[in-house]
This record gives C-alpha cells, structure tokens and sequence, in this order.
C-alpha cells in the first residue's frame, strides 16, 4: 500500500511539472509571437534612451518570470522522478 502511494505521489509530482514546463513553453511562445517593439519616436535622443531601456527593462522582467517558471518545473521533475526511483529498492527488498 505504501509504495502504491509513493508511485501515485511521484507520478503527480512529475505531471505537475511537466504540465508547468509545457504551460511556461506556451507564455514564452505567445510572447514571442505578439511582440512589438514601441519603436521611440524620433527627435530627442534622450527620450529614445528612455524609451528604450523601458523597453529592455520589461523583456529582461519576462524572461526572469519565465526562468523562475521553468526553474520550479525542473525541481518538480526532479523530486517526482527521485520519488519513483527511491520506491524502487523498497519493493525489490520486500520480495
């Protein structure tokens, strides 16, 4: 009964985390097909400076939020499949 459980919590474990990866791969595409660049108008040449750099400031916000996602999808993968594997040894030694 334990190991059914260990399985089962293992295989929810790595469900959660591929359903996270897949989720993040799904924002990181969406982003990248609805992106438009504000292009600064010209004249000043500071205010394209500013511009810009709003501009590199949200990119560089997206793809740490991405990378966090993507990261906790890696930990949850991981620990579902250490579950499964530690169960392993306990059900060969049990027969």
């Amino acid at each position: 009964m334990r190991i059914e459980k260990n399985f089962t919590l293992g295989l929810i474990i790595i469900l959660i985390g591929v359903s996270l990866t897949i989720f993040t791969f799904y924002l990181a595409y969406n982003a990248y097909l609805s992106y438009k660049p504000i292009l600064p108008p010209t004249g000043d040449l500071s205010q394209a400076i500013t511009n810009t750099s709003f501009e590199l400031i949200n990119l560089v916000a997206k793809i740490a939020f991405l990378g966090v996602m993507l990261w906790a999808s890696t930990i949850l993968l991981r620990y579902g499949v250490n579950v499964i594997k530690a169960e392993k040894p306990a059900e060969k030694k049990q027969e």
